[in-house]
C-alpha cells in the first residue's frame, strides 16, 4: 500500500521528534556527570563522549546546511570550545532546526553534492533518514562509553520506547 505525501512527511517529522527526544534523554543523563568525565579517553569511533557528541552535532549541522542549499557549513561545530552545557544547547538547537526543516521539506528534491571526489544526487528523504540513523548509531556508542565509565543511570533511547511514551501520552 502506498502512503500519501502527508503521511510520508509525518513519518519523517516523527523521526525528527524521536531524534530530539533521544538526544534530550542522553543529555539529561550526561548533565548529571562531572564535566571532566565526558573528556575521559575510551575506545570508540571517537576517543571521548564529548567528541562523539561533537561528531553527531557536526553531521546534523552539515547535512542541514547542505539541505538548505548552503553547502557543508559546520563552522559553529568545528570552532566550538565551550562547556558541555553549551555543547548540549548547540546540539539541541540544531536538532530543533532540523525538525523545523523536516516539517516543510520537499522529500523528493534531490540534493547534489560532492563527497571525496565523487558527485552524488540524493533525495532529501534519504539524507534526513541518514541523519537520524547516524544519530542513533552514535548515541549507542555514547551509551557504551558511559557504561565503561561506570555510569549506571542511562535512559532508554530506543525508537520503540519513544513510541510507547507517545502511546502513554507522556510525549
Amino acid at each position: 500500500m502506498r502512503e500519501e505525501p502527508f503521511d510520508m512527511i509525518q513519518r519523517y517529522v516523527d523521526y525528527a521528534l524521536y531524534n530530539i527526544w533521544a538526544n534530550n534523554r542522553l543529555i539529561s543523563n550526561l548533565s548529571e556527570q562531572d564535566e571532566q568525565l565526558l573528556t575521559e579517553e575510551l575506545i570508540g569511533s571517537y576517543p571521548t563522549i564529548q567528541k562523539t557528541i561533537l561528531h553527531i552535532w557536526y553531521a546534523e549541522s552539515g547535512w542541514l546546511s547542505r539541505l538548505k542549499g548552503n553547502g557543508w557549513d559546520v563552522k559553529k561545530v568545528t570552532e566550538f570550545s565551550g562547556t558541555n552545557e553549551e555543547l548540549f544547547k548547540g546540539w539541541q538547537k540544531t536538532s530543533g532546526d532540523f525538525k523545523d526543516f523536516t516539517y516543510n521539506a520537499d522529500l523528493e528534491k534531490t540534493i547534489q553534492f560532492e563527497h571525496k571526489g565523487e558527485r552524488f544526487s540524493i533525495p532529501t528523504r534519504e539524507i534526513i533518514q541518514t541523519v537520524f540513523n547516524h544519530g542513533s548509531f552514535h548515541r549507542g556508542q555514547v551509551v557504551i562509553m558511559m557504561r565503561q565509565l561506570g555510569i549506571n543511570k542511562i535512559s532508554q533511547t530506543d525508537y520503540i520506547e519513544w513510541v510507547r511514551e507517545k502511546e502513554r501520552g507522556n510525549i
